[in-house]
């Protein structure tokens, strides 16, 4: 009878998850000023109407503040806030951490639940990196396979003074961003793996996103190419006409 029972709260829980997965959003900010100090904000987002009862059912040690208690006792973390509030029909918990020191919080991998950061410097340029693996972590979600994660965002940013290199978005000079695919990542069993290359001075000039350049340069090409048609036709338009002046019959 336990036993059935016990099977019954399982098969419910599960259940809640596969209809719930998909009104979940993760974002993670992560902010670095010119003096190196820095700012990481992390939240999880529940459509307003199911947040109850997903709060019921995280699994154990998967809560935001669990996930995030490593770093938060870090002595480099110099302030904690929590919030609670509602925004765009989602109810949001949000963790902020203020750090004296964002490159050293990573000097040595840091593990946040199934990600993992690390930071290295090399003649103040700064290599940001998190690997993303569910395998290699410690965390095990029930049925996850069961679940339809389509809805399910998780975004990442990092603001930097100044950003040289990334293999996400960069729609600012010092700005990157990423969109991890969550069902690739969680049932798919892939690794996924942020990077970024930042230094601490500001970028001058104009920064002219690459997603806003793609376009015209595309059109250059095409515009390159056709103008390069034009010419072999004119060209070879122009030398059978001089061939045929020369053309000379006899009587």
């Amino acid at each position: 009878m336990m036993k059935r029972r016990r099977l019954i709260q399982i098969l419910l829980g599960l259940l809640v998850l596969f209809l719930l997965s998909g009104c979940v959003h993760l974002q993670q900010d992560m902010v670095v000023n010119q003096d190196g100090s820095g700012l990481l904000h992390f939240a999880m987002g529940v459509e307003t109407e199911n947040y109850a009862t997903v709060q019921e059912q995280i699994p154990e040690g998967m809560a935001l503040e669990s996930l995030l208690a490593p770093l938060m006792s870090d002595e480099l973390v110099t302030e904690v806030t929590t919030d609670h509030y509602e925004s765009g029909g989602y109810t949001w918990d949000a963790v902020d951490l203020a750090v004296s020191n964002f490159a050293a919080l990573f000097e040595y991998d840091r593990r946040i639940g199934l990600a993992t950061v690390t930071v290295d410097e090399a003649d103040g340029t700064y290599s940001f990196e998190q690997v993303l693996d569910l395998d290699n972590s410690n965390l095990t979600i029930p049925g996850i396979n069961l679940m339809d994660l389509s809805g399910a965002k998780y975004n990442v940013t990092l603001t930097t003074p100044q950003i040289t290199d990334t293999n996400g978005d960069q729609p600012e000079a010092g700005v990157s961003t990423w969109e991890v695919a969550v069902p690739e990542l969680l049932q798919g069993g892939e690794t996924t793996v942020l990077q970024a290359d930042y230094s601490l001075t500001p970028y001058e000039g104009t920064f002219v996103p690459i997603k806003l350049l793609y376009p015209y340069v595309v059109i250059g090409f095409l515009g390159v190419g056709a103008l390069a048609i034009v010419l072999v036709v004119v060209l070879n338009t122009t030398r059978l006409g001089d061939k045929t002046r020369k053309l000379r019959f006899r009587r």
